[in-house]
């Protein structure tokens, strides 16, 4: 009976898993390094990429040029002073640009009171792709 128990005991000790071997399992299922991972976008690019994703042809980012947040008055300005038409505005880069997306080519009597308040970059499609969209549609 003692020799069944002294073998029971070398089984079950036997039988025990081998740390080593789990180790190393351990480490190969790490997830992935950081500089594997594509890093985030900031709100201002994820913005910006929505108008992209729209397909508007004409993306302006306005901005004050003190660079300070935009306040009622110029969130009002520049709602009043876009056309109709424009397709979607809005207030991303934490408070410190609106976005306007449209597929209108905003005219001069607009643009010139907008360039002349805020600095303006504009995302806007080549003529070139904007005029063969526009010549397949015909």
């Amino acid at each position: 009976m003692k020799l069944f128990l002294i073998l029971l005991v070398f089984a079950a000790i036997s039988c025990a898993p081998n740390q080593s071997i789990l180790n190393s399992a351990n480490e190969s299922a790490t997830p992935q390094s950081p500089a594997n991972v594509a890093p985030a976008l900031s709100n201002f690019e994820t913005d910006l990429q929505s108008m992209r994703n729209a397909d508007f042809n004409f993306i302006h980012v306005f901005r004050r040029k003190d660079g300070k947040v935009m306040d009622a008055d110029d969130k009002r300005f520049v709602a009043g002073i876009t056309p109709v038409e424009t397709n979607r505005r809005q207030l991303s880069d934490d408070g410190k640009a609106i976005v306007t997306g449209s597929n209108y080519k905003f005219p001069p009597e607009v643009m010139k009171p907008l360039t002349d308040r805020f600095t303006m970059e504009d995302y806007s499609k080549p003529e070139s792709e904007i005029m063969a969209a526009n010549s397949n549609s015909n």
